[in-house]
């Protein structure tokens, strides 16, 4: 196979979660580039329409879906409608999540909740789903968006707590699934500009501290993570699983 085709994925069909926005849109967008099908979900379903738009007007093949990944009902019927509408799962895409930056004194136990059941729990939630399809049709590539917070301290203690939990919960799944051919891995980005990250972006300070955190010295952007994941649902990552793909600039060098 010729390195082109190594991350050819014409042919392939899966969905990206959160792609309504940030990394979720780019990685949508960037997969269907690469010749998928893409589901785009996303709890929006006016942002999930616009990466539609945006992956149409280029000539790819996309639909959009409003999803909960909190819910598991809403979690099974996002596996449901893209195996009726695109013929199969190929790849799996878990990638939304919400950020809430609180002082570990004043948190809450429902901000803690809230925070977890999108970040742990919709992933295992989707990563569970998307398992069971993919061993049932001969294996797939089921891909997690974690986080350099869950391998290093900061100030978002649900976040990273979470991030942390996705790390390990993609080891454990991959040991237990490499068997059936499903492949599981996750990327951690570092400091990157999206709409999430944005409100915590508005104090220069934090930014600055961020680049003389990041060696690269530069904040990253969502276009920095296609590539990662163009290779982790490509033919290309074959004898990779269980592994955390780290994209942060160097941040996790020191």
């Amino acid at each position: 196979m010729s390195g082109h085709a190594l991350f050819d994925l014409t042919g392939k069909r899966g969905y990206v979660t959160g792609a309504g926005s940030g990394l979720g849109r780019a990685i949508a967008i960037g997969l269907a580039e690469a010749g998928a099908a893409v589901m785009v979900s996303d709890i929006n379903f006016i942002a999930a329409q616009g990466t539609v738009a945006e992956i149409q007007q280029s000539g790819g093949r996309a639909m959009a879906l409003q999803s909960n990944v909190a819910r598991k009902a809403e979690v099974e019927q996002l596996i449901q409608v893209t195996d009726a509408q695109f013929g199969g799962l190929d790849f799996a895409f878990n990638n939304a999540g919400i950020l809430k930056l609180v002082k570990p004194e004043d948190l809450n136990e429902q901000d803690w909740q809230d925070e977890l059941n999108v970040d742990l729990t919709g992933v295992f939630l989707c990563a569970q789903a998307a398992g069971r399809y993919m061993i049932a049709h001969g294996g797939g590539k089921i891909i997690n968006t974690a986080s350099i917070s869950g391998m290093i301290v900061n100030s978002g203690l649900t976040y990273s707590t979470a991030k942390a939990g996705v790390i390990q919960l993609t080891r454990v799944l991959a040991y237990r699934w490499a068997k059936h051919r499903v492949f599981v891995n996750c990327f951690s980005p570092g400091y990157i500009r999206t709409g999430m990250t944005a409100p915590h972006l508005t104090r220069p300070e934090v930014e600055q501290e961020m680049l003389r955190q990041t060696p690269l010295r530069r904040l990253g952007e969502p276009r920095d993570l296609v590539g990662a994941a163009i290779f982790l649902a490509s033919a290309a990552s074959d004898f990779v699983t269980g592994q955390n793909i780290v994209v942060d600039g160097g941040v996790t060098l020191a």
